[in-house]
């Protein structure tokens, strides 16, 4: 090879690359409308996608923007509109195909709905399993008459990917809207309240504008009720408590440690933007990975700082990185991490005793 005579220069990184959350929540929406644009398309927010959808007049798609909407969020939806006549088999089509949302729109769906679809149990089924694919969640709401019918259709689930609501529509300003989209604005909104509002629980939220549910969940503080039973069944209910706020954010997860549906969307979403981060060291020298481990401290760090992690270890693990592993190519980096618990259950005893008998003989002995 020939000399490169003279002075040449180049240039090099040797730093670490900062790890950033999305700081937006796509809101992914399978709906019938007779006006409008049909098929996958992205817009950039609750109102635009309102005016562009203004003149329909049948399905379930105008009621879901004005749900989204009333919750006084921001934030892109990719919306698949099919026609009013569609079947089931065409909205678990059209449910499938936000697996591709990416690909066509640039943006990945973090939250699913189909409104009042969702209550047919095949329709649901399918948002979860596109749920899982994406690390997104489905939020499924469930249209029964009373509780037998809720929990029964509630035991057809088990993932940790799925939202169940209940009941199945509210009045927002004078309109019965799908609950499904309520619920899926009012998440978007907290995550987008601050820094970190994708770590935060969305039970105990006022639900804005509503005035009423289409069937009232007996809910009592402190004492057994139908929405605390909903809850251990992993369905989410809004209840009129000092306003109506959302009951319950579980999932139907078999496992315990995923049930809480804030700590899955909190490892998903910090799982995404680890992998993102590192997406540039694919294929470079591995010397490299010691910058990915100090990006994710950092990262790590920030986590802990603002009271979203308790603690974390990141180390590249003996057991799984070996001079076989070495040669191939591979490595395993193991971030170990717990999250800020949410209070599910405060209990608070009150206890009579006598200790204090003395103040009052003093009292009145005078």
């Amino acid at each position: 090879m020939g000399l490169n005579f003279g002075i040449n220069g180049s240039i090099s990184v040797a730093a670490a690359r900062a790890v950033t959350v999305e700081s937006t929540t796509p809101i992914g929406i399978v709906a019938t409308t007779n006006a409008g644009t049909l098929g996958l398309k992205l817009y950039g927010s609750p109102a635009l996608a309102l005016t562009a959808f203004a003149s329909s007049t049948e399905g379930t798609l105008l009621d879901a923007l004005k749900a989204i909407d009333a919750q006084g969020v921001s934030c892109p939806l990719i919306i698949n509109a099919l026609a009013t006549d569609a079947d089931t088999a065409t909205v678990i089509a059209g449910v499938n195909a936000l697996k591709t949302a990416e690909a066509v729109t640039g943006y990945r769906p973090n939250l699913i709905v189909a409104p009042e679809y969702s209550a047919t149990e095949s329709i649901g089924l399918a948002m979860g399993g596109v749920a899982q694919k994406l690390w997104a969640t489905a939020i499924v709401d469930v249209d029964a008459e009373n509780e037998s019918a809720a929990l029964a259709l509630a035991a057809n689930y088990g993932s940790r990917f799925v939202l169940l609501v209940h009941p199945g529509e509210v009045t927002l300003d004078g309109i019965v809207m799908p609950s499904s989209a309520t619920w899926a604005g009012l998440i978007a909104y907290m995550d987008a309240s601050s820094t970190y509002g994708w770590s935060e629980s969305a039970s105990n939220r006022i639900i804005q504008s509503v005035s009423s549910t289409n069937r009232i969940i007996d809910y009592a503080e402190g004492s057994d009720s139908e929405a605390r039973r909903l809850r251990n069944a992993g369905i989410n209910t809004i209840v009129r408590d000092v306003g109506w706020r959302t009951y319950g954010f579980e999932t139907t997860d078999i496992d315990t440690i995923w049930q809480p549906l804030n700590r899955v969307r909190t490892f998903y979403r910090m799982l995404r933007a680890m992998i993102e981060a590192s997406r540039y060291a694919r294929d470079k020298k591995a010397d490299e990975l010691l910058y990915v481990k100090k990006a994710i401290e950092e990262f790590m760090r920030g986590l802990k700082g603002a009271g979203v992690a308790l603690g974390f270890k990141a180390y590249f693990d003996t057991t799984k990185n070996t001079k076989t592993t070495v040669t191939n190519g591979q490595f395993y980096l193991t971030v170990e991490f717990q999250d800020m618990p949410t209070i599910r259950e405060l209990n608070i005893e009150l206890t009579y005793v006598d200790d204090y008998s003395d103040v009052l003989l003093n009292i009145i002995n005078g």
